[in-house]
């Protein structure tokens, strides 16, 4: 049975807010599934042991007390098989970026899909934000094709943007407006 607190996102999922209790099941999802989380993101790779989790998770949590990030894992079946998270918030111009990532055993269900529009909901009308954003490698078809879904819109392709293991690489930026949000 688990015991964290969690916002339902649909019937399957829900989000749970990210503390220090959650580094070592977060540490053994990313770690049995390093090559394809780290395919995109250079932080599986970085991920050697519970302590880099747990630094992580601390850099956080102060960063949510400085107002400028958020972090949330995707729990199915009392499980976490993910996280999302939102960074560079900034209060005074209302925007963010979106982050996530989701174990492959789980890909295809559209579970990231509803707890984006669900980050979508909570930061347009909880935080009041006006605009988020979502990069995406141009190679990512998958994360790609969520940024549409979720009503994002295809801003541009910034060149050899993000360094990922001594490549760097092109990233598809996708925004969001407050306005053109549809809530389900």
């Amino acid at each position: 049975m688990s015991y964290y607190f969690t916002l339902p996102v649909n019937e399957n999922i829900a989000l749970a807010y990210c503390d220090l209790s959650m580094a070592q099941e977060i540490y053994e999802c990313v770690i049995s599934d390093k090559e394809h989380i780290g395919e995109f993101l250079d932080f599986a790779h970085r991920t050697t042991d519970i302590s880099v989790q747990e630094e992580y998770i601390k850099m956080k949590l102060h960063n949510n007390a400085e107002g400028t990030d958020k972090m949330f894992c995707l729990i199915f079946e009392e499980a976490i098989i993910g996280c999302i998270d939102l960074h560079k918030i900034n209060q005074k111009n209302q925007s963010a970026e979106i982050g996530y990532w989701i174990h492959s055993d789980y890909t295809n269900r559209g579970f990231i899909t509803a707890v984006v529009k669900k980050i979508c909901a909570y930061s347009f009308y909880g935080l009041h934000l006006n605009k988020l954003s979502i990069f995406a490698d141009v190679a990512n078809v998958a994360s790609n094709k969520v940024a549409l879904k979720c009503g994002f819109e295809f801003v541009g392709t910034d060149k050899a943007e993000i360094l990922l293991r001594d490549e760097l690489r092109d990233m598809n930026k996708y925004s969001l407006l407050k306005k053109d949000f549809q809530l389900e």
